[in-house]
Protein backbone atom coordinates (compact mmCIF):
# COMPACT_ATOMS: atom_id res chain seq x y z
CA UNK A 1 0.00 0.00 0.00
CA UNK A 2 1.36 3.65 -0.70
CA UNK A 3 1.82 5.86 1.96
CA UNK A 4 0.65 9.18 0.07
CA UNK A 5 -1.50 9.66 -2.96
CA UNK A 6 -2.28 12.87 -4.34
CA UNK A 7 -5.68 12.98 -5.59
CA UNK A 8 -5.75 15.89 -8.31
CA UNK A 9 -9.13 14.96 -10.44
CA UNK A 10 -12.03 17.04 -9.11
CA UNK A 11 -14.58 14.45 -9.88
CA UNK A 12 -12.90 11.57 -7.31
CA UNK A 13 -12.31 14.72 -4.73
CA UNK A 14 -15.70 15.43 -4.64
CA UNK A 15 -16.56 11.70 -4.57
CA UNK A 16 -14.04 11.52 -1.76
CA UNK A 17 -15.88 14.22 -0.07
CA UNK A 18 -19.69 12.78 0.00
CA UNK A 19 -20.26 11.72 3.56
CA UNK A 20 -20.54 8.20 4.14
CA UNK A 21 -17.51 7.06 1.68
CA UNK A 22 -15.64 9.32 3.82
CA UNK A 23 -16.60 7.69 6.81
CA UNK A 24 -15.90 4.76 5.42
CA UNK A 25 -12.18 5.53 4.26
CA UNK A 26 -11.72 6.96 8.06
CA UNK A 27 -12.89 3.29 8.74
CA UNK A 28 -10.55 1.50 6.53
CA UNK A 29 -7.75 3.64 7.23
CA UNK A 30 -7.55 1.53 10.99
CA UNK A 31 -8.34 -1.92 9.48
CA UNK A 32 -9.36 -3.98 6.65
CA UNK A 33 -13.07 -4.56 6.28
CA UNK A 34 -16.25 -6.19 5.30
CA UNK A 35 -18.99 -4.84 3.11
CA UNK A 36 -21.19 -6.63 6.55
CA UNK A 37 -18.40 -4.65 9.04
CA UNK A 38 -19.12 -1.13 7.53
CA UNK A 39 -22.72 -1.71 6.88
CA UNK A 40 -23.25 -2.04 11.20
CA UNK A 41 -20.81 0.10 11.87
CA UNK A 42 -22.00 3.01 9.59
CA UNK A 43 -26.14 1.56 10.02
CA UNK A 44 -26.15 1.85 6.42
CA UNK A 45 -27.91 -1.34 4.43
CA UNK A 46 -25.11 -3.52 2.89
CA UNK A 47 -26.75 -2.28 -0.98
CA UNK A 48 -25.48 1.04 0.13
CA UNK A 49 -22.10 0.10 1.25
CA UNK A 50 -21.46 -2.26 -1.62
CA UNK A 51 -22.73 0.69 -4.07
CA UNK A 52 -20.23 3.54 -2.21
CA UNK A 53 -17.62 0.86 -2.01
CA UNK A 54 -18.03 -0.06 -5.94
CA UNK A 55 -17.71 4.06 -6.38
CA UNK A 56 -14.09 3.95 -4.01
CA UNK A 57 -13.28 1.08 -5.91
CA UNK A 58 -13.65 2.75 -9.41
CA UNK A 59 -11.59 5.97 -8.17
CA UNK A 60 -8.47 3.43 -7.02
CA UNK A 61 -9.46 4.46 -3.17
CA UNK A 62 -10.08 0.97 -2.65
CA UNK A 63 -9.65 -2.47 -3.25
CA UNK A 64 -10.43 -6.07 -1.91
CA UNK A 65 -7.17 -6.80 0.58
CA UNK A 66 -7.97 -10.64 0.87
CA UNK A 67 -10.45 -12.76 0.64
CA UNK A 68 -11.98 -15.47 3.60
CA UNK A 69 -14.43 -18.69 3.39
CA UNK A 70 -17.68 -18.32 5.35
CA UNK A 71 -19.33 -21.36 5.40
CA UNK A 72 -20.14 -21.51 1.30
CA UNK A 73 -19.62 -17.53 1.56
CA UNK A 74 -16.62 -15.69 0.35
CA UNK A 75 -15.95 -12.52 2.16
CA UNK A 76 -13.91 -9.82 0.80
CA UNK A 77 -12.28 -7.48 2.95
CA UNK A 78 -11.54 -4.23 1.33
CA UNK A 79 -8.82 -1.62 2.37
CA UNK A 80 -7.06 1.89 1.07
CA UNK A 81 -5.40 2.03 -1.70
CA UNK A 82 -2.53 4.73 0.74
CA UNK A 83 -2.35 5.55 3.85
CA UNK A 84 -2.88 8.87 3.52
CA UNK A 85 -4.44 10.88 0.50
CA UNK A 86 -3.62 14.58 -0.40
CA UNK A 87 -6.41 16.28 -1.80
CA UNK A 88 -6.35 20.07 -3.45
CA UNK A 89 -9.69 21.53 -3.19
CA UNK A 90 -8.22 24.53 -5.04
CA UNK A 91 -8.35 23.09 -8.57
CA UNK A 92 -9.78 25.51 -10.63
CA UNK A 93 -13.40 23.59 -10.36
CA UNK A 94 -16.38 26.12 -9.11
CA UNK A 95 -17.79 23.48 -6.47
CA UNK A 96 -14.59 22.52 -4.86
CA UNK A 97 -13.94 26.38 -4.32
CA UNK A 98 -16.98 27.11 -3.28
CA UNK A 99 -16.81 24.07 -0.60
CA UNK A 100 -13.45 25.72 0.53
CA UNK A 101 -14.65 28.60 0.96
CA UNK A 102 -17.55 27.80 2.80
CA UNK A 103 -15.61 26.30 5.25
CA UNK A 104 -13.67 29.06 5.62
CA UNK A 105 -16.76 30.92 6.74
CA UNK A 106 -17.05 28.92 10.33
CA UNK A 107 -13.52 30.27 11.36
CA UNK A 108 -15.34 33.48 10.66
CA UNK A 109 -17.48 32.98 13.25
CA UNK A 110 -15.46 31.62 15.69
CA UNK A 111 -13.83 34.32 15.55
CA UNK A 112 -16.28 36.68 15.95
CA UNK A 113 -17.22 35.04 19.32
CA UNK A 114 -14.09 35.88 20.38
CA UNK A 115 -14.53 39.22 19.86
CA UNK A 116 -12.48 39.87 16.84
CA UNK A 117 -14.00 42.63 15.06
CA UNK A 118 -13.29 42.87 10.98
CA UNK A 119 -14.12 42.73 7.15
CA UNK A 120 -16.03 39.24 6.10
CA UNK A 121 -15.33 39.59 2.74
CA UNK A 122 -11.37 40.91 3.20
CA UNK A 123 -10.63 38.28 5.71
CA UNK A 124 -12.69 35.64 3.66
CA UNK A 125 -10.55 36.64 0.20
CA UNK A 126 -7.41 36.81 2.56
CA UNK A 127 -7.72 33.39 4.42
CA UNK A 128 -8.71 31.84 0.95
CA UNK A 129 -5.45 32.97 -0.93
CA UNK A 130 -3.19 31.45 1.49
CA UNK A 131 -5.23 28.63 1.98
CA UNK A 132 -4.88 28.29 -2.05
CA UNK A 133 -1.33 28.90 -1.36
CA UNK A 134 -0.52 26.00 1.48
CA UNK A 135 -2.71 23.66 -0.96
CA UNK A 136 -0.65 24.46 -3.73
CA UNK A 137 3.05 23.38 -1.74
CA UNK A 138 1.53 20.69 -0.24
CA UNK A 139 0.59 19.00 -3.67
CA UNK A 140 4.05 19.36 -4.89
CA UNK A 141 5.91 17.90 -1.05
CA UNK A 142 3.01 14.75 -1.41
CA UNK A 143 4.12 14.12 -5.15
CA UNK A 144 7.55 14.57 -4.33
CA UNK A 145 7.11 11.98 -1.36
CA UNK A 146 4.60 9.62 -3.67
CA UNK A 147 8.29 9.40 -6.13
CA UNK A 148 10.33 8.52 -3.26
CA UNK A 149 7.72 6.22 -1.43
CA UNK A 150 11.10 3.71 -0.95
CA UNK A 151 13.11 6.08 1.05
CA UNK A 152 10.37 6.34 3.59
CA UNK A 153 8.59 3.01 4.20
CA UNK A 154 10.21 2.98 7.63
CA UNK A 155 8.79 5.93 8.49
CA UNK A 156 5.25 6.57 10.29
CA UNK A 157 2.25 8.25 7.94
CA UNK A 158 1.57 10.57 10.73
CA UNK A 159 5.59 11.67 10.67
CA UNK A 160 5.20 11.59 6.80
CA UNK A 161 1.88 13.95 7.18
CA UNK A 162 3.87 16.26 9.62
CA UNK A 163 6.85 16.31 6.99
CA UNK A 164 4.39 17.49 4.63
CA UNK A 165 3.33 20.00 6.50
CA UNK A 166 6.59 21.51 7.79
CA UNK A 167 8.05 21.49 4.27
CA UNK A 168 5.00 23.61 3.00
CA UNK A 169 5.78 25.82 6.01
CA UNK A 170 9.29 26.11 4.36
CA UNK A 171 8.00 27.19 1.17
CA UNK A 172 5.66 29.72 2.78
CA UNK A 173 8.11 30.97 4.78
CA UNK A 174 10.54 32.23 1.33
CA UNK A 175 7.31 33.36 -0.63
CA UNK A 176 6.97 36.61 -0.71
CA UNK A 177 3.30 36.40 -1.65
CA UNK A 178 2.42 34.37 1.28
CA UNK A 179 4.37 36.51 3.53
CA UNK A 180 2.37 39.66 2.81
CA UNK A 181 -0.61 37.68 3.07
CA UNK A 182 0.29 36.77 6.51
CA UNK A 183 0.91 40.40 7.56
CA UNK A 184 -2.38 41.14 6.47
CA UNK A 185 -3.96 38.54 8.37
CA UNK A 186 -2.10 39.71 11.68
CA UNK A 187 -3.32 43.06 10.46
CA UNK A 188 -7.09 41.87 9.98
CA UNK A 189 -6.95 39.70 13.11
CA UNK A 190 -5.82 41.96 16.07
CA UNK A 191 -7.98 43.13 18.89
CA UNK A 192 -7.15 45.83 21.32
CA UNK A 193 -3.53 45.16 21.38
Amino acid sequence: MAKVKVITDPEVIKLMLEDTRRKILQLLRNREMTISQLSEILGKTPQTIYHHIEKLKEAGLVEVKRTEMKGNLVEKYYGRTADAFYINLYLGDEELRYFARSRLKTKLEIFKALGYDFNDEELLNVMDELLKKEHEYKTEISKEIEANEEKLKDFSDEDIIHAIEWLAMAKMGRDEEVLNLLRKLGEILKKGE
